[in-house]
C-alpha cells in the first residue's frame, strides 16, 4: 500500500509502513525541479505520527549530479522548524558528482523520532539534478 502527496514540486510517498512494533517502513520523498534544476531552500514538512528511529537514508537522482539535503525536526507545537533543529550534524544526505548514494552510519544523527514530530527537508546545494527521492529506512517503536 502506498500514499502520494504533493504539493506540486514535492512528492511524498509513504509505502508500507509497518504497524508492529520493531518493523521497518520506508518514508520517501521526493523533491522535484519540473524540468530545470532543483533550487536550494525549504522543499516540504512531513509529520510522523508513531515512535521511531531512523536506521539509515538513500538518495537517487534523476541524473549525475550533486545536491545536499538537510532534515530539520521539531515538535508540532514549535513549527517550523529551523536550522537549528538539524538532525543530520555535518552527515547530511549527499549525491557528489553521482546518480544515488545511501548510509546506515548516521555520525552525529539525532535519530529517534517522537509521535508528533515534524521533518522539514532543505536542499543546502545542488547542481545539475532536477528530481531526486530522498528515502528514510525507519523501525517503528513502540
Amino acid at each position: 500500500m502506498s500514499l502520494y502527496e504533493s504539493d506540486g514540486t514535492s512528492w511524498i510517498k509513504i509505502s508500507g509502513v509497518p504497524t508492529g512494533v520493531g518493523l521497518i517502513g520506508t518514508l520517501e520523498f521526493l523533491i522535484d525541479g519540473g524540468g530545470v534544476a532543483i533550487t536550494t531552500g525549504v522543499k516540504g514538512d512531513m509529520r510522523i505520527d508513531f515512535d521511531c528511529t531512523i536506521l539509515g537514508w538513500a538518495l537517487m537522482a534523476d541524473a549525475t549530479g550533486s545536491i545536499v539535503v538537510d532534515l530539520w525536526k521539531d515538535t508540532l507545537s514549535a513549527f517550523p522548524p529551523t536550522s537549528g533543529d538539524s538532525i543530520t550534524a555535518s552527515a547530511k544526505p549527499t549525491l557528489s558528482s553521482a546518480n544515488h548514494n545511501s548510509d546506515t552510519t548516521l555520525t552525529g544523527w539525532t535519530t529517534s523520532i517522537t509521535a508528533g514530530d515534524v521533518i522539514r527537508y532543505n536542499v543546502s546545494s545542488v547542481s545539475t539534478v532536477q528530481r531526486v527521492t530522498l528515502s528514510l529506512a525507519l523501525q517503528r517503536a513502540a
